[in-house]
């Protein structure tokens, strides 16, 4: 069984397997431990490796590069070749994110027993998504009722021009630098930018919208929805229960 195993593998993985340029670490043998890798025009470094294990012949390396891809490597002693088998997203680098995702109050050391990671390497991962602003910033979700403070949200649709070379990302800046404008996307259908108004009243957000928004060279035209209530935001739920207030509407 042994042996037609192995030739098994042998009809099926040559086809597929990349040959890389490795350089790695020998010490009492060759190729003892890959340290970084020649892929797509690009040299990747490994920061840790996962797994390693052999077969007659081979020696294959599950290793982590500093981008936190997953990679399987393996190195053919008769052919003095190394091969590229898989590569992937590390699944737990991932987990970490979706953690601090659903509570940024998460400590290294508890994001390490959830996904199984090394706290150091959960460290290096979130200070890596700081400096490369995967992480944008921590904040929290607050019902502002509950602590006896009102504002005002308006979702407004807004129709603009796209301008030469640079489409619709001139105006959306332009948009997005105002304070009042707490989100700003680009959306399909009729309307090209949604933005997400806050104002202490709805006369502020009105006027906000009319004499700032609005009055936009590009802007071609707007429409306001007043958002009356919230049942859930970034997936928490908002107390439910209870009527709709509606806001009065002055003409």
């Amino acid at each position: 069984m042994a042996h037609e195993k192995t030739a098994h593998l042998k009809n099926i993985e040559m086809p597929e397997l990349q040959l890389l340029k490795v350089k790695c670490y020998s010490g009492h043998t060759y190729a003892q431990r890959p340290e970084s890798f020649f892929w797509q025009n690009k040299e990747h470094k490994i920061s840790r490796i996962e797994k390693e294990w052999l077969e007659p012949g081979k020696r294959f390396f599950k290793v982590v590069t500093e981008d936190e891809k997953l990679f399987e490597l393996c190195y053919n002693e008769a052919q003095d070749q190394w091969r590229l088998i898989n590569q992937r997203r590390g699944g737990n680098m991932k987990q970490i994110f979706e953690a601090l995702e659903k509570d940024a109050r998460m400590t290294p050391e508890q994001i390490s027993t959830m996904t199984g990671v090394p706290v150091a390497d959960v460290k290096k991962a979130i200070k890596k998504a700081e400096q490369d602003r995967a992480i944008l910033r921590y904040k929290a979700i607050i019902d502002w009722t509950k602590l006896g403070e009102e504002e005002v949200l308006a979702l407004v649709e807004v129709k603009v021009v796209p301008q030469r070379n640079v489409g619709f990302d001139a105006i959306a800046e332009r948009v997005y630098r105002f304070p009042q404008a707490r989100s700003v996307y680009l959306a399909s259908g009729t309307y090209d930018l949604a933005v997400l108004v806050a104002g202490k009243t709805m006369q502020e957000v009105a006027v906000f919208v009319s004499e700032k928004l609005a009055t936009l060279e590009a802007v071609q035209g707007t429409v306001t929805h007043f958002i009356l209530k919230k049942y859930k935001e970034d997936g928490e739920v908002f107390d439910s229960g209870g009527e709709v207030k509606r806001l009065p509407v002055t003409p």
